[in-house]
């Protein structure tokens, strides 16, 4: 199991949003986790099980992978399910407790026998992959570490 993120400094400002970054229009530190979601940090995004890729630098954006994995590591303790979804098109990759293996499946098909992967091994890449996420744009843009939205993700990731 294995999810990365490969920044692209090209895609961190959304676009028609440019110009209003260039005059200083855009505080991120107080931006809505709705409108971090999906306007900014369009980064390639890996997600492979088993050596299926269930993403393969697909271009989501960060901030919203990072909320929507954080969420299924909720679903996943309280429902025995989750589901990974794209509000740009109509894939889902969806996660499924069996014992202490987390199965996923996609509605692109998959491999026989199905991917999956520990819960442990899951909770642990997730946790990575949100840390690194937070460590990168934190880094690259200070004033998001005042961005309630950078906070949210560390209380869903368990960090």
């Amino acid at each position: 199991m294995k999810i990365n993120f490969t920044p692209d400094s090209r895609t961190d400002i959304g676009s028609g949003g440019e110009e209003a970054w260039q005059a200083g229009q855009i505080d991120l530190a107080t931006l809505t986790p709705t409108d971090l979601r999906y306007g900014f940090f369009e980064y390639p995004v890996d997600l492979t099980v088993e050596g299926h890729a269930f993403l393969s630098a697909a271009r989501p954006p960060l901030i919203d992978i990072m909320f929507t994995l954080g969420l299924s590591l909720q679903s996943l303790r309280t429902d025995g399910s989750a589901q990974i979804d794209f509000t740009e098109n109509t894939y889902v990759i969806s996660l499924e407790l069996v014992g202490d293996q987390v199965q996923f499946t996609s509605t692109r098909g998959v491999p026989t026998p199905t991917p999956s992967c520990s819960v442990d091994a899951y909770t642990s890449e997730v946790r990575s992959f949100i840390t690194s996420g937070l460590e990168h744009l934190e880094t690259q843009y200070p004033a998001l570490a005042r961005n309630s939205a950078m906070h949210e993700l560390r209380v869903l990731a368990g960090l």
